[in-house]
């Protein structure tokens, strides 16, 4: 199974309303649901060396159960199969420590997450016009 997506989020809440965010723009992909970073590694392994089932994008919290995003964050960018997929970190958090520390591990793009229900929207919209639309990623 493709999943377009990979969202890595603990709040059941606000993974809702990102996946009902990429809806409200028409986005009818896959998006599947991580909620602890075990279970993020757990998926990507399970998903294996074929890079067409690879998810287009992964978005990752930060404040996570089991494994924290940084240490998600570290496994994909140390994994050589893994290391092209676009990581985007979307946290509550908007420290410049969590942000460093972040784009330290090759984070792609550091995101705070919205504090408006209705800007989750114009988020979805930015990262899928610019990672899934506008952004030429590597297909070997």
């Amino acid at each position: 199974m493709s999943t377009d997506i990979l969202l890595v989020e603990d709040s059941p809440t606000d993974a809702a309303i990102l996946v009902a965010a990429f809806e409200g723009i028409g986005y009818i992909g896959d998006i599947q649901v991580a909620s602890n970073g075990i279970e993020a590694i757990n998926v990507l392994g399970e998903i294996g060396n074929n890079q067409e089932n690879w998810p287009q994008m992964i978005i990752l919290d930060l404040n996570l159960p089991r494994k924290n995003g940084l240490e998600v964050l570290e496994n994909i960018k140390s994994n050589p199969e893994w290391l092209s997929i676009p990581t985007i970190v979307l946290s509550s958090s908007s420290s410049s420590k969590d942000i460093s520390n972040s784009y330290k591990r090759h984070a792609n793009a550091y995101i705070s997450k919205p504090r408006q229900l209705e800007q989750y929207e114009k988020v979805a919209k930015q990262l899928h016009s610019f990672w899934l639309e506008a952004a030429e990623l590597p297909t070997e």
